[in-house]
């Protein structure tokens, strides 16, 4: 199988596909009416529609595409198509990929193929993700997306009531290698701030910098949340916001450090798999992870289980306060104190969740 451009060369087989497809929808292959298409004019200007939207979208509502065709000598196959962004509704329910292989040349691992050579092409393209979705009753499209590295996100559902799964690919667009030792700029720092009983206004604040992040990383797949005590209600903190972002690849840093930094943030820790920036006033610490990172999930479980169990919200506060009852030349080293029963909590809270 061959992944090629779109040409008037295999009109005939085309034609036999058509035929196999019936009413059914062909998705990625850009057809907006088949029957114009068995006539073999109607064809090739269809074929040159379809290669000017590499550059120019077919409609205000479409974007630009690049569509490649799955064939064996000349008879075609199937299509696939890369959209090269997202507009509202790619985002929601489309996605970047879209792919059909005709029926009777299904089975054969056509689909999974012709993914990984997209995939590909995404990445020359200089895409560093690429989202796809499937619908939940078709479990196949779903092993492709998955073999091709596909991370699941979420579930969301359509118009017309099918539930529809998001899963993301990375590329290896701009992927770089990795910083090998730990950068603490400014070296260790006293840890000089106490805990607070728990304040409501910093919900107000995590708000604020989610918006702040957002807008200074336009058009970047990305998710944020705000983790750490401030964002367990009820918990004693130190009134320092803490927020995680997820990021295509954190080795890529002129797509997020930079605009971080620009956006007033400074940065403190430099780390294999983690990038951490702050406010001048360092009364919020942006932690940047990459999407799918364990510490991401990690930070979930326990704000989450703390978020409703009062026993543990309660243990782990005493255990705060006792720790600040000391003097901490090192603030990471006050961190470091808590594992123990960061990590109980958090052996409880993957029981809960995966009960025997």
């Amino acid at each position: 199988m061959e992944l090629v451009a779109p040409s008037p060369r295999y009109f005939p087989s085309f034609v036999r596909s058509l035929r196999e497809w019936g009413d059914a929808h062909q998705d990625g292959a850009g057809i907006r009416d088949a029957a114009t298409l068995t006539d073999r004019v109607g064809f090739e200007r269809w074929v040159d529609q379809l290669l000017a939207e590499e550059t120019v979208p077919a409609s205000p509502a479409h974007v630009t595409c690049t569509y490649r065709w799955m064939v064996d000598g000349d008879e075609y196959l199937g299509s696939i198509a890369l959209r090269h962004e997202l507009n509202d509704w790619l985002r929601e329910y489309g996605g970047h990929v879209g792919y059909g292989v005709r029926p009777s040349a299904r089975g054969r691992g056509l689909a999974s193929a012709a993914l990984a050579g997209t995939v590909r092409l995404a990445a020359e393209r200089g895409m560093p993700e690429v989202m796809l979705t499937h619908d939940a009753t078709n479990p196949a499209s779903g092993r492709v997306i998955e073999h091709n590295g596909g991370r699941y996100e979420r579930t969301v559902v359509d118009d017309e009531g099918h539930r529809l799964l998001h899963h993301w690919i990375r590329t290896g667009a701009h992927a770089a290698a990795d910083v090998v030792d730990v950068d603490i700029v400014g070296g260790p720092e006293p840890l000089r701030v106490g805990l607070h009983d728990h304040d409501p206004a910093w919900a107000t604040r995590f708000a604020e910098h989610r918006a702040r992040i957002t807008a200074a990383l336009p058009g970047l797949h990305v998710t944020i949340e705000h983790i750490g005590s401030t964002s367990v209600p009820g918990l004693a903190a130190k009134p320092i916001v803490d927020v995680a972002v997820s990021v295509p690849d954190v080795t890529d840093e002129a797509a997020y450090l930079e605009p971080l930094l620009a956006a007033g943030y400074v940065l403190r820790v430099r780390e294999p798999g983690h990038r951490l920036v702050r406010t001048p006033e360092r009364d919020a610490h942006v932690h940047v992870y990459e999407h799918g990172a364990r510490e991401v999930d990690d930070y979930l479980l326990l704000r989450d289980h703390l978020r409703r169990d009062d026993a543990d919200r309660q243990r782990y506060e005493d255990v705060k306060r006792g720790l600040m009852t000391r003097s901490w030349d090192d603030s990471n080293a006050y961190a470091d104190a808590k594992t123990t029963v960061i990590d109980a909590i958090k052996e409880r809270a993957r029981a809960a969740n995966h009960p025997s």
